[in-house]
């Protein structure tokens, strides 16, 4: 039978090449497309695997926290420092017992709090109104934002009522004023061994004999006498940069007297501090400019050297904790670039009521306290055990996967859009600032425990649980389905909600920031938001797209084969006929067509298997007996 299929097509040389040239062209071209195919969807994956890792795989958040931007998976930088718990501590330890949950970290975030560094004293120690001026100014990337405001002093004064039309504050104990400079930070409360495996924090602590210490070293909270007593452990870096500068002044009245009680009287009748406001100044005294930077270098070098730190007001022993953690308010608007920017958002500013606390009228974050009055705002004695470097923390660190760990850096930002929508060149490269009402906020200055973050906002304190997954390794269908599968196990039994944060990327997005003053708007400010779940988007698409393209190569390759069997049964016909009368039966006909396919089959497979063997080695991939879907 061999032999007469070779003779066969010896016979007839030019249909033999014809044939061959098909075989040829089918069987290269399709092994072309399969090859590059399949080498351009291990690129993509490759390059996938590179970039999907994370430093947590799933974030756990309270009901209701999603905002207006999460419609389109877009998770904002800032959204953990404005969470108000949410999450009880029966909720973490149902979650820690999940099987397939290797690392549940909670954070608390629990409010902001204020420390104050003695940085000089002017003398008050005459019968005269004193001017002392404060001159605070930040540097917030964009541009050096100053604020300026003053405090009247009435030397040896003594008032007999506290009216406050007055404008004066009597002057402290050994007729001085002492200037203090600090910050405004955020208080977080964190499980110290689940922090410790997520991102080391145990190994970043400044060791220093036995001062500097972590959390397991130290005693549990205590709460005596209603004042709750917490173990703390603060940060080297302070991530803000703004200076302070004093200026003493006398201010020059229009009227002569060394009686006190006559003088406070009169400045209260013309209307006191905005009338002492209108008036000029001789200077006295200055106190040299003092950053924030170097207040706090001398606060760590303190510790390390004394072993303890004492913020408490006066001779109390605790301070008030009166503001809790909000969030922005984002506004969806038209994006001045879109198509280099699809996605713009508007922060919203709070307007501050006039009876507020704040000295501000307007700030991008609202007021969110404990209390409406002093007497419900929690009793705080921060202990100082230990401080840490966040730079040595052990943390994705890749800016192409970087997640908002806003429990130890801020959230980038970059001011590119002025506000007549002219790019700004250079770009430049925005900083948080010396409050927690503003937009871009630093990370908690002070760590403490969950059990101090829970004796100070009660059932619920947990604000999210950032969550790893055991065996999630490679990008691949099994991983995707493992995390889906805790995401959902999570939520049925917590009622919580969830995000898979694993596989996320950077998308860039736009936020205009009206500003807090009329005529000081900012612009447009460029900052890496989180795309959820992109990683297996693009995979999912790339099997997708691969696949198709298989698919319909092969079909091509089918109908062109049937198409010239076809053919060739019609130019065959009278060979067959001859071949029937001289005895032959169908039986042998179908042989006969089927040993010739096989034949072509074969030499189509050897060609393939080389072309896809270069493909293979060229591309240094390894491959398995199976196809993969």
């Amino acid at each position: 039978m061999l032999k007469f299929i070779w003779n066969s097509w010896w016979r007839n040389k030019e249909r033999f090449i014809l044939l061959l040239v098909g075989v040829l062209i089918v069987s290269t071209g399709l092994s072309y497309l399969v090859g590059l195919t399949e080498s351009n969807k291990g690129t993509v994956v490759s390059e996938l695997e590179k970039r999907w890792k994370s430093s947590y795989h799933i974030v756990v958040r309270p009901p209701g926290t999603r905002s207006v931007t999460e419609e389109l998976n877009l998770l904002e930088p800032n959204y953990m420092s404005g969470l108000q718990g949410g999450i009880t501590l029966e909720q973490y330890e149902q979650i820690k017992q999940i099987d397939d949950i290797e690392v549940a970290a909670p954070i608390a975030m629990i409010g902001s709090y204020d420390y104050f560094k003695d940085v000089g004293e002017f003398k008050l120690d005459r019968p005269v109104v004193y001017r002392v001026k404060f001159t605070e100014k930040t540097d917030t990337g964009a541009r050096v934002e100053s604020d300026e405001y003053s405090t009247y002093f009435l030397g040896r004064w003594q008032p007999t009522d506290a009216d406050p039309g007055y404008g004066l504050s009597p002057t402290m104990p050994g007729d001085k004023f002492t200037a203090g400079f600090g910050s405004n930070f955020m208080i977080a409360g964190i499980d110290p061994e689940a922090e410790a495996a997520l991102v080391g924090l145990d190994a970043a602590m400044i060791e220093k004999e036995d001062i500097s210490q972590y959390f397991e070293q130290t005693g549990q909270t205590k709460v005596e006498n209603g004042i709750i007593q917490m173990p703390v452990i603060m940060s080297t870096k302070t991530f803000v940069d703004s200076t302070m500068e004093f200026e003493l002044e006398e201010v020059q009245l229009p009227f002569d007297s060394t009686d006190t009680r006559e003088i406070a009287s009169k400045v209260r009748d013309a209307g006191g501090q905005a009338y002492l406001d209108t008036l000029d100044g001789k200077a006295l005294d200055q106190i040299e400019e003092i950053s924030s930077l170097q207040v706090h270098k001398a606060l760590i070098d303190t510790f390390l050297k004394d072993g303890k730190l004492d913020f408490s007001n006066g001779d109390q022993a605790f301070n008030f904790l009166a503001f809790r953690p909000s969030a922005l308010n984002y506004q969806t608007v038209k994006s001045p670039f879109e198509e280099r920017w699809p996605f713009a958002y508007q922060v919203k500013p709070y307007e501050v009521p006039e009876d507020s606390i704040y000295p501000f009228k307007q700030m991008y974050r609202p007021l969110s306290l404990y209390s409406e009055t002093s007497d419900g705002w929690p009793k705080v004695k921060l202990n100082y055990i230990g401080v840490f470097d966040p730079e040595k923390l052990d943390m994705a660190r890749d800016p192409l996967t970087d997640l908002p760990m806003e429990t130890y850096f801020p959230a980038k930002a970059d001011w590119v859009i002025d506000a007549n929508d002219e790019p700004v060149n250079p770009v430049k490269q925005m900083k948080p600032v010396n409050n927690d009402r503003g937009f871009l906020t630093r990370p908690p200055l002070v760590l403490t425990t969950l059990e101090a973050a829970a004796a100070i906002i009660g059932d619920e304190p947990i604000s999210a649980i950032r969550v790893n997954v055991s065996e999630v390794d490679e990008l691949n269908e099994a991983s995707e389905a493992r995390l889906q599968a805790v995401a959902k196990e999570i939520e049925e039994k917590t009622g919580l909600i969830t995000d898979i944060t694993l596989g996320s990327s950077p998308q860039m997005a736009l936020t205009y920031l009206p500003g807090l003053r009329e005529g000081e708007a900012l612009g447009w400010v460029q900052q890496p938001w989180v795309r959820l779940g992109s990683s297996f988007t693009i995979f999912e698409e790339t099997k997708m797209g691969m696949g198709g393209v298989i698919a319909s190569v092969i079909l091509v390759a089918v109908l062109c084969v049937f198409t010239s069997n076809v053919i060739m049964l019609y130019a065959r016909k009278k060979e067959f006929a001859v071949l029937l009368s001289l005895g032959w039966g169908p039986r042998q006909l179908s042989r006969l067509l089927l040993i010739e396919a096989l034949l072509l089959g074969g030499v189509v497979a050897l060609i393939a298997w080389s072309i896809l063997g270069a493909f293979l080695l060229a591309g240094d991939t390894a491959t398995t007996g199976f196809v993969s879907p």
